[in-house]
Parts: C-alpha cells; sequence; structure tokens
C-alpha cells in the first residue's frame, strides 16, 4: 500500500515537482498545504499560490492556513499522513506538526547544506560567483534548513545562469533525488547524517530584496564594460534577474537621467557586455539599439 503524503509548497517549481511526485505514484499525495492568496497585479486581484493551482488540476485537498496551530493540523491528522514533505513553504513549522506524521518530515533545500541556508540559496550562489550548487534533501527540525541531510545532488553553475535558469536546473534536480530516495523514506530503508555546523553559512533575509537593492550603480556597470571587476559585475546581475531586475541610471548627453533594467550581459575577454535592456513602460531591446537612440 502507498504511503499517504502531505505536500507544503508555494512557488512554481515547487507546484512542478508536486506534480513530478503525483505523476510518479510512488506516494499517495492526500492533500496539499499552501500560503493564503494574494494579491497580485494592479487590480490586486486575489491569486492562488502555483502549488494550489497544481493541487486543483488533481483535485486534491487544498489548505490554505493563515496560522499553523492545532486547530488546522487536526484537519491533516484526519487524512492519515505518513510523510510531510516541504518544497519552499516559506513558513516557521512547529514542533507538533513536524512530528505529526508516522514516517517523518522532510524537506527539498535549492543548496549544499550547510552551506546557504535560508530563502536566498540560489541568487546568493550566483552572486558569489560558485561553480557548483545543488539539493539536499533532508529530515526537517525546527531549526532554519538544520536537519539530517539523507542524500544531495549536485548541479554545475554555468556562467550565464540567472536564478530562473539555475532554478530550472535544480528542479529537476530534485525531481530525480525525490523519485530516488522517497522509495526508501517510505520504506524507513535510509541513512542520514548530521550536518558540520562549523561549515554552515546563511543568506540574507527575502526582506532584503526589492527593487532599490537591485540598484547597479552605473559607475560600477561602466568599469565593468572596460573590463574592472566585470565577472563580479556579471554575476551580481544574473542574481538579481530575473527578479527583482538588476537595473542602473544612465544619463544621456541631452535630457535626463533614465532607468534601465539590465535583462542580459555576458562576458567577452574578461570585459562585460550588456546585451538586452529595458526602458520602464517599453518593451526590451538590445543595448546596441539603446545607445542609437541615447547619446551618453
Amino acid at each position: 500500500m502507498l504511503k499517504n503524503l502531505i505536500y507544503f509548497g508555494s512557488p512554481d517549481f515547487s507546484a512542478q515537482i508536486l506534480e513530478k511526485i503525483i505523476q510518479s505514484k510512488l506516494v499517495n499525495v492526500v492533500g496539499v498545504v499552501t500560503t493564503p492568496d494574494k494579491p497580485q497585479g494592479r487590480k490586486q486581484v486575489l491569486t492562488p499560490s502555483p502549488v494550489s493551482e497544481m493541487a486543483g488540476n488533481y483535485d486534491l485537498p487544498i489548505y490554505k492556513p493563515n496560522k499553523l496551530d492545532e486547530a488546522n493540523l487536526a484537519h491533516l491528522r484526519l487524512l492519515k499522513p505518513d510523510i510531510f514533505l516541504f518544497v519552499s513553504f516559506g513558513k516557521i513549522v512547529p514542533k507538533t506538526w513536524l512530528e505529526s506524521p508516522a514516517l517523518g518530515t522532510f524537506n527539498i533545500h535549492f543548496s549544499l547544506l550547510p552551506k546557504y541556508r535560508g530563502a536566498l540559496c540560489i541568487s546568493e550562489a550566483i552572486k558569489n560567483m560558485d561553480i557548483e550548487t545543488g539539493v539536499t534533501l533532508m529530515e526537517m527540525d525546527e531549526k532554519l534548513d538544520h536537519g539530517n541531510i539523507i542524500s544531495q545532488a549536485k548541479v554545475t553553475i554555468d556562467m550565464n545562469d540567472d536564478v530562473l535558469k539555475l532554478t530550472t536546473k535544480l528542479t529537476q534536480a530534485a525531481e530525480e533525488l525525490l523519485t530516488d530516495k522517497l522509495p526508501e523514506i517510505c520504506a524507513q530503508n535510509y541513512t542520514s547524517m548530521p550536518q558540520d555546523e562549523s561549515l554552515a553559512t546563511f543568506t540574507p533575509s527575502h526582506k532584503t530584496i526589492s527593487h532599490a537593492s537591485a540598484l547597479v550603480p552605473s559607475v560600477k556597470t561602466f568599469n565593468a564594460l572596460k573590463g574592472v571587476d566585470a565577472k563580479e559585475v556579471h554575476a551580481l546581475i544574473r542574481s538579481l534577474n530575473p527578479e527583482p531586475g538588476a537595473w542602473t541610471t544612465i544619463v544621456p548627453r541631452q535630457g535626463g537621467a533614465i532607468q534601465i533594467k539590465i535583462l542580459k550581459t555576458s562576458l567577452v575577454s574578461d570585459k562585460l557586455i550588456i546585451d538586452t535592456v529595458q526602458i520602464p513602460g517599453k518593451n526590451p531591446t538590445t543595448w546596441k539599439q539603446f545607445l542609437s537612440g541615447h547619446k551618453i
């Protein structure tokens, strides 16, 4: 008999992993817990999370608790869960919840723990010019990304990977890791090892990421075009894209300052190359086309 699994998650990549688990038929996904609907767009329309939408496609019970309290946990216990699996849920989980499933609570994290504990594990790996990162499957405890490690899968970071591209690669690695390890978890036939606390690093809070924090000073940008700290600037821009989006300010010879988003860059002979930019309210354009209409 298949084990009952309740899935916790919210963003798009988590929804993709959820679908992979459902289609694998390695477990019986009996319910999904996700964040409450949030207002989006100019009209601030209440919109369900991608995980909620995916669960709806498969007619799964969906729970959107504002608090992880005993009353909400009681509803989940009615589903007789054997496993809780967390993939980017975004809330602190109480001990009573962690201990509720018969076989345990597990977590997928997008870094090679204990490095990069926290929400910004993907962007930090890019910004710091790491050549590899990975996915960690772990037993979940009350501390942030602290539990015993069951297995890890390494992923190479390409010189032109931004957050979206690297997230796609990590998502695929997570799907493969779960396909391999879920049967072992269900059979209680796996081993785990504590993390080495001396190697633990933490990412900044996700609250530090905003449009304002994504500014790449124009002096730094133009120096990188000449080869000064080009690799670092290229990494910084990629770590900010696609969200919140790297940007800088350009001052043409005529007219006032223009704010532009730097959508894509590359490196040629250790110099930064700006490939694609976008003026607010306009379509993306090449850097060459931008310069043809704005003399700097």
